[in-house]
């Protein structure tokens, strides 16, 4: 297994070194993401009934991407692998994957349907799955989502989406715990969007999620929970934002929602403060700059029922021409355990990049994994990273190389963004997140 992690990595990045010169935007082959190579310590993380400490190498390869793009249709295929080298625990050395498919079709001036089905497989679901709660223990996590929706403008203000998702999840846990987050679920959605100006939109949104075990036992059965939520943005001028929801979800329990979250900017830096209640499946309020890139909204938790109350804030963007940050701080009551025990939460992640050139992007990062209890474990969790490494970018991204492409010919993708049944999505990606 080492020799081949060892050399894979050489085989893959030798085959893409031949697709910019063979990449012809907007449709075609392209690498949409950097290559990124770091090292550093991971102390403490979770294998099975132990903690371990280590040195890391993390090399992420460029996403490979397949598009094609007509007048009415954007179809797109990305893959990103990642591997993880160990200096003292050899064999935790992890191949990891990463891969999207995305389907957008015009069908007319109002009506758009949208499809995609999204894969992860890692071996770090705490790193991966960003803010998720409650946090896990090292093993192999698989996830696969597939959602198709479709999206009518009623006016030039108000949009009807109907969206449905299915998941399936199997994650590889110790002992007594071994196959407890097996599941597979589905969703139902119906939402409602009004902008009333430039200053104040709205929504609502009614959802229906049916959860069932894999390996259910006499005891168990499905899940149906009801989810329904309102929302209201006021957009005080372009550099503040005020976002509120609320709501109530049924199922074994009822129980309300909602969240209120402040998004300033500050210069060339975005800063966002919330606090958010809500059902664990359906995540928080997240600003745009937290997405991450290739996420698809559903299943961001793994229990059909928790409801997770979190204090947030947020930091993104350019501290000077060259230097730029990322970070974030969570802090989160997510239910009690079996013993009755409140098992609370705390994240902390922290990036710096310094821009040597267009291509080149030197970074730092730290984060920080804490949970008292763990449903998952028969341990706490206090895990800590420290990183440091390179991004290099071998080609353009693929929205930039898409819009120079029109430029140059004059014209403009015909498929407006503001149809997509999908929220809009953070550009970049990055290690440890």
């Amino acid at each position: 297994m080492r020799s081949v992690l060892l050399i894979l990595p050489g085989i893959v990045l030798a085959l893409y070194s031949v697709v910019p010169a063979c990449a012809q935007p907007p449709s075609g082959f392209q690498l949409t993401s950097p290559l990124s190579l770091s090292a550093g310590y991971d102390e403490s993380f979770a294998v099975g009934s132990q903690t371990l400490d280590d040195t890391v190498t993390l090399l992420t390869l460029p996403t490979l991407s397949w598009t094609r793009r007509t007048n009415q249709t954007n179809f797109s295929i990305d893959y990103e692998p990642e591997f993880e080298l160990f200096s003292q625990h050899q064999d935790l050395n992890a191949w990891n994957h990463s891969a999207t498919l995305r389907l957008t079709h015009r069908i007319n001036g109002r009506l758009t349907f949208e499809a995609g089905d999204s894969f992860l497989s890692t071996m770090d679901p705490s790193r991966r799955l960003v803010d998720s709660l409650p946090l896990l223990p090292r093993g192999r996590f698989r996830q696969n989502v597939l959602y198709t929706g479709l999206a009518y403008r009623l006016d030039r203000r108000t949009k009807l989406s109907f969206r449905f998702d299915t998941a399936v999840v199997t994650m590889a846990l110790p002992g007594a715990f071994a196959g407890k987050l097996d599941q597979m679920s589905g969703a139902g959605t119906v939402t409602l969007e009004r902008t009333v100006n430039r200053h104040h939109s709205l929504s609502g949104t009614y959802s229906y999620l049916l959860v069932r075990p894999l390996n259910a036992g006499p005891s168990e059965s499905t899940t149906g929970v009801h989810n329904l939520n309102l929302g209201y943005i006021y957009t005080v001028n372009p550099g503040l934002i005020l976002r509120f929801s609320g709501g109530v979800i049924r199922g074994q329990q009822s129980n309300f929602i909602g969240e209120a979250a402040v998004e300033k900017r500050l210069s060339g830096l975005w800063v966002a403060a919330g606090f958010q209640r809500y059902l664990s499946f359906f995540g928080g309020l997240a600003p745009t700059g937290a997405v991450p890139a290739g996420g698809i909204p559903f299943a961001n938790g793994l229990a059909p029922s928790d409801v997770y109350q979190v204090a947030s804030i947020r930091a993104w963007g350019k501290l000077t021409k060259r230097l730029g940050l990322e970070g974030s701080a969570l802090r989160a009551l997510n239910g009690v355990n079996p013993q009755n025990q409140a098992v609370k939460s705390l994240i902390g992640q922290l990036r710096l990049d310094y821009k040597l050139n267009e291509r080149l992007t030197l970074f730092t990062s730290a984060a920080f994994y804490g949970q008292n209890v763990n449903d998952f474990s028969p341990l706490p969790l206090s895990r800590r990273r420290y990183f440091g490494g390179l991004e290099i970018s071998l080609s353009r991204p693929r929205e930039a190389a898409k819009g120079a492409h029109d430029l140059v010919n004059g014209t403009a993708d015909s498929i407006d963004s503001d149809d997509s049944v999908e929220p809009q999505e953070g550009e970049s990606r990055h290690e440890g997140r």
